[in-house]
């Protein structure tokens, strides 16, 4: 089963599912895995943190996204200590705000990514972040492999 999310959205399956998510640039590309259940969950968050009266999009945040997906994979009979995460994106788009000296919104996203995941003991076991290119991914819920595909390369995390 080959499934598609956009921006915003999140997608938790089990294997042999594929989860697909194109256009990331200073968004980040969460990807959660559970290799005993092979159950994955991939995000394509916009923004680091939710704050009240924002829109409740949980999708649309990282800390959002990550606390949907994990809800998710743990009704699907994940045990949360077995749970390990790939981040990708992140990317600075704007070039010319490096000059600036200006964190940038991918910068932020994947200090919140990677701050959050610490805080709830998820460990960070690859992660292909920053940068100036655009990615696709493809997390593959069969090995919990993460595919990246930038303009010019392709990896394999």
């Amino acid at each position: 089963m080959n499934s598609q999310i956009g921006m915003a959205q999140y997608l938790v399956l089990k294997a042999p599912g594929v989860i697909r998510s194109s256009g990331l640039g200073s968004c980040i590309g969460i990807a959660l895995y559970d290799p005993f259940t092979r159950v994955g969950g991939l995000a394509h968050a916009m923004l680091p943190k939710h704050r009240p009266g924002r829109d409740d999009n949980k999708g649309k945040y990282v800390d959002t996204a990550i606390d949907a997906m994990l809800a998710e994979m743990e009704a699907m009979g994940c045990n949360r200590q077995n749970i390990v995460a790939k981040l990708a994106g992140g990317a600075q788009m704007f070039p010319e705000q490096d000059k600036e000296g200006k964190v940038s919104v991918g910068e932020k996203n994947v200090a919140a990514a990677q701050e959050y995941l610490r805080e709830l003991g998820i460990p960070i076991v690859a992660e292909d972040v920053g940068g100036h290119s655009g990615r696709t991914i493809e997390l593959y819920c069969e090995d919990g492999t993460l595919y990246i595909k930038t303009i010019n390369s392709e990896t394999k995390i």
